[in-house]
């Protein structure tokens, strides 16, 4: 099973070019990095959340190097950060993340790494897919979830939908018909994550400080 990091990760990217789509803000992929973590963990029983905060439950290692990095920035808030304060501060690390969540999926047979050049000079590495398979799985699960009538999601389910929702990834998993009656159903859906709505919340946050700025 992908971890959240990496599913929202493989939505986030275009098949073809292996860059990100460009409906996606790098900040809004970076707090989506942060709640994937804080997912993962709390599927794991390592953390638990309330409306407001996370609690840690449990410092033990999980054997997973990314994981357990977050788990020690977690660690290192106190017992109950709010979840707004722990999104930012792993948000803050997300560059440190991305490139291993990538070298994972490479590793893992799903995304192949290549390096654009113009003549000698190394230009950006971008990531297409190998064939798709991971992604058409994920893409598929959540489009049946919200377009199937009367569908109860998961609680994996509800997950990825908080995370699609934070990066507006709707946008290239629905058509724009679609989304003109399943958007408020989308919404609702991501409204039962409370790791989501803090991502919303500290995305309002940082929007606000940099108008103000």
């Amino acid at each position: 099973m992908l971890r959240f990091a990496e599913e929202i990760t493989l939505l986030a990217l275009n098949d073809e070019t292996g860059v990100m789509h460009r409906t996606v803000s790098q900040r809004a992929y970076e707090y989506a990095i942060a709640g994937a973590l804080t997912m993962e963990l709390a599927f794991l029983n390592q953390v638990d959340t309330d409306a407001e905060n996370v609690t840690l439950v449990d410092a033990k290692p999980t054997g997973d190097p990314l994981l357990d990095e977050a788990l020690s920035i977690l660690k290192g808030l106190g017992k109950e950060p709010s979840i707004v304060t722990a999104i930012e501060a792993l948000a803050a690390k997300a560059g440190d993340f991305e490139p291993r969540i990538f070298a994972g999926l490479v590793h893992k047979g799903i995304l192949e790494a290549r390096e654009k050049r113009f003549l000698w000079i190394k230009g950006e590495r971008t990531y297409p897919m190998i064939n798709g398979k991971e992604e058409t799985e994920v893409r598929t699960r959540i489009r049946m979830t919200i377009l199937a009538e009367g569908a109860i999601p998961g609680p994996r389910d509800v997950a990825i939908i908080a995370l699609m929702e934070a990066t507006k990834l709707y946008r290239v998993v629905f058509v724009r018909d679609e989304l003109s009656h399943c958007r408020k159903k989308i919404h609702q859906f991501a409204q039962m994550d409370f790791i989501g709505q803090g991502i919303a919340k500290a995305i309002e946050q940082a929007a606000a400080i940099e108008d103000e700025s």
